[in-house]
């Protein structure tokens, strides 16, 4: 990736900011309160953050919304007249860590593929995605489980690294190039001396992961061929307190409900967030819910996130390793226990 690469002095990086909000709305990590980081859009370059620790809520929101319009309905004399909602508008997201810029990369194939979700693709489709690679692991991170960090070698239109007094800018999609292109001449080529000081810090954040904590080859041969006992499944179960929170901070989850709401005298149909963990998610008008069981739904989350009939049709994993789950987790179900309980046919809590 890193061809056409470039750096930028750090005391240029508010000016190409300020360029960038002239063009697009620029999302950012800022300072939140109690002293959390949240990806929010930004009115100067001053907010936006290049050190901190990954934020608790993925930037998915902004290209798939906790509540998102997609159709306006309205009575037209004795008929209805039914408008689609797209949101086009050009956004930036900036400072990605790049287990998010790849579950972005992972939304984007599963709603373009079968039936194309127009909706979301016209909001996605306008998005440029900025990355900035870890040159430190995160606490909780398990990134190279998944092939998806610290560093990316796809998957994002331009990825940042902080070299110190510079960043170094790797442009990943003809979208990076335009960036850099439009930047003028706040962006040089890099040296040789700045490109291997990139390689070098990429192999120091490897070393530093140590081992790695979530071996999913294994557990993918396992779910996939049934060879996971019922008993582990129910014993796993008693643990989760179906609380949706893994559902609702996880970058790759995309489950939803429709849900219709009143609004000057005509309705909005929306697109919320739901949970595959909450016993109605699947509750059927007849009243049959073919995973009652919450044994049934821990199952259910884990073959789609780990098998390998899904690996097959989204091409990876359903984690990005980015420990979200492990924080949030009430109960310890979270994706690096489970997978070792598969892995080793126990469960211990």
């Amino acid at each position: 990736m890193a061809n056409g690469a470039c750096t930028i002095a750090k005391r240029d990086v508010a000016h190409w900011l300020a360029a960038l909000m002239r063009r697009a709305e620029v999302i950012a990590p800022v300072a939140a309160h109690g002293g959390d980081v949240a990806f929010a859009p930004i009115a100067s370059p001053e907010q936006v953050l290049f050190e901190f620790g990954n934020t608790l809520h993925p930037p998915k929101q902004f290209v798939l919304p906790q509540t998102d319009p997609l159709a306006v309905i309205r009575r037209n004399g004795n008929g209805v007249e039914i408008e689609p909602v797209h949101d086009d508008r050009p956004r930036v997201i900036l400072n990605v860590r790049s287990c998010d810029a790849r579950s972005l990369a992972f939304l984007y194939r599963m709603h373009a593929s079968d039936l194309p979700d127009g909706s979301y693709l016209a909001r996605a489709g306008n998005v440029t995605l900025v990355s900035l690679a870890c040159t430190v692991p995160c606490e909780l991170g398990f990134c190279t489980c998944c092939d998806a960090g610290p560093f990316l070698k796809e998957g994002t239109d331009l990825q940042l690294t902080d070299l110190g007094e510079h960043l170094l800018a790797e442009p990943g999609s003809d979208k990076g190039f335009a960036l850099l292109s439009e930047a003028g001449d706040f962006f040089r080529p890099a040296r040789p001396e700045e490109t291997g000081l990139r390689i070098e810090l990429e192999e120091r954040a490897k070393r530093l992961f140590g081992e790695e904590t979530c071996h999913f080859a294994s557990a993918m041969r396992r779910i996939s061929t049934g060879r996971v006992a019922e008993e582990l499944w129910e014993a796993m179960s008693d643990w989760c307190v179906e609380c949706g929170g893994c559902n609702f901070v996880c970058p790759t989850c995309y489950c939803f409900s429709i849900k219709d709401m009143r609004q000057d005298g005509s309705w909005v149909r929306c697109r919320t967030w739901d949970s595959c963990q909450y016993q109605a998610f699947t509750l059927e008008a007849s009243g049959h819910n073919p995973r009652e069981r919450r044994a049934d739904r821990i199952k259910r989350r884990f073959f789609h996130k780990v098998s390998a009939q899904y690996y097959l049709r989204d091409g990876t994993v359903g984690c990005v390793g980015c420990g979200r789950c492990v924080r949030v987790c009430l109960g310890t179900t979270d994706m690096p226990a489970v997978v070792a309980a598969i892995r080793e046919g126990a469960w211990y809590g």
